[in-house]
């Protein structure tokens, strides 16, 4: 197996590399990078045509350029370059071809230092893979000879997510990392917050935060089953009034991973992502490892 990490030019910095390396560091695995060249179409014999072409060609040997000088010389790597209809269609099938374990992808250079940005690339791929999807934040640096440390799985309450949790906990033996599970509550903005707040809402709180604590330590009994896991397995549960504070709630560290699991609506052998799952990776300050369905 191998890790496939896909170079496009909308993306800020090396990131991808960055977070491509960790992960190879920690499972053993070789690096491809593939840069994808996106083929005009219709097809024209326009000179305008053939002089765009000739400036992709340029981009993409820059692009492959910068990678071999970037990559360390302690992670095996192959560089490749694709045509294809599409950057999302050529990176899927460099995927394929080279039957990864993960693709990896930076953020969008329009969003937020330190959080996912998803561009028009990562968003149709993270609806599309059959193969799990790693995702850096924009400027993201992994410590010098870094690892993946700790593994954070995002866990709810539904049948998908006590999968994921085993998911996860495999992934964390692989790499010899900690795991730790976490849940995440947004609270409602109450209208009438001088009669609402207070006593009611920390008691709807109390509650949620006893049932989460419940079902979590139930799925630790098979965790705790599986002999190669790291002890102990931490819980975090967060709450806030925004997916942000909920977030910030939970600490986080060089080498940590965030790992969520698709929707259950979606395709069973596809990554596909709710409305939860793509707040937690909005605003998640680490990187975050998608999982399709059929791996949880």
């Amino acid at each position: 197996m191998t890790i496939v990490v896909g170079c496009t030019p909308k993306e800020s910095g090396n990131g991808a590399l960055e977070l491509a390396s960790m992960l190879a560091r920690s499972t053993g695995e070789d690096v491809v990078v593939a840069v994808i060249v996106a083929a005009a179409w219709p097809p024209s014999t326009e000179r305008i045509d053939a002089d765009y072409r000739a400036y992709l060609n340029q981009r993409t040997e820059q692009s492959l350029a910068q990678a071999r000088a970037w990559m360390p010389a302690d992670v095996a790597t192959t560089f490749v370059q694709r045509d294809a209809a599409s950057i999302p269609t050529g990176l899927l099938q460099v995927a394929r071809e080279f039957g990864a374990s993960v693709l990896v992808l930076g953020s969008s250079e329009s969003g937020g230092l330190g959080h996912v940005a998803l561009g028009s690339v990562a968003d149709r791929i993270l609806h599309s893979s059959k193969v799990p999807v790693a995702l850096a934040p924009r400027g993201f640096q992994a410590e010098p000879n870094g690892r993946v440390r700790r593994v954070t799985v995002a866990f709810g309450s539904s049948d998908h997510d006590r999968a994921l949790v085993l998911s996860a906990a495999a992934y964390s033996i692989s790499t010899a990392s900690s795991l730790r599970i976490a849940s995440f509550s947004v609270r409602p903005k109450m209208v009438f917050a001088a009669t609402m707040a207070g006593t009611g809402e920390e008691l709807v709180v109390d509650e949620w935060s006893r049932r989460t604590h419940a079902t979590i330590h139930e799925e630790l009994e098979q965790v705790r089953g599986l002999p190669d896991v790291r002890r102990p397995v931490d819980v975090v549960l967060g709450d806030g009034y925004s997916w942000r504070e909920a977030m910030g709630r939970a600490p986080w560290s060089l080498g940590d991973l965030l790992v969520v699991g698709s929707s259950s609506h979606g395709p069973l052998t596809s990554v596909f992502l709710g409305s939860r799952a793509s707040k937690i990776i909005r605003y998640a300050p680490v990187p975050v490892l998608t999982l399709p369905r059929s791996h949880s």
